[in-house]
């Protein structure tokens, strides 16, 4: 059986293909949070944001691609300057391999990648979309 983060988030039923998982206002600001979504571990990242730019929102796989543990909502939040702007990523906090939130592709050498998954706020409730709305991107 596979260990469950205790602070997860548990979800609601699905509506038209999104899950409500939570208050937009529950996420704290560049933190991750994991959720569990039917039997999906997503991880969510609010990042706070850059100049007068709009609040940043991530899902992605809470699920390290090179362990295979639950830790993702954990990892270390940062950018990485790539002409012409900054890319959110998200460092794992077992072998800090850093990824891009926006696509999941590894930044450090040619590890998998990991899922990306559809976040919207309706209502001020975020949603996830899965499994259509994900894509596993590999370098």
């Amino acid at each position: 059986m596979t260990a469950v983060d205790p602070n997860a988030i548990d979800t609601a039923e699905p509506v038209e293909g999104w899950i409500r998982i939570c208050p937009a206002d529950a996420v704290p600001v560049d933190r991750g949070v994991a959720a569990l979504v039917g039997s999906t571990m997503v991880a969510i990242f609010r990042l706070s944001p850059l100049g007068d730019g709009p609040e940043e929102w991530f899902a992605v796989s809470h699920i390290d691609p090179r362990t295979g543990a639950p830790v993702m909502a954990r990892g270390l939040i940062g950018s990485v300057e790539r002409a012409p702007e900054a890319i959110a990523t998200v460092a794992s906090p077992l072998h800090k391999e850093r990824y891009d939130l926006r696509t999941g592709v590894c930044l450090d050498g040619q590890g998998a990648g990991l899922e990306v998954f559809e976040l919207r706020i309706i209502a001020q409730e975020l949603e996830v979309k899965l499994p259509s709305g994900g894509h596993r991107q590999e370098t």
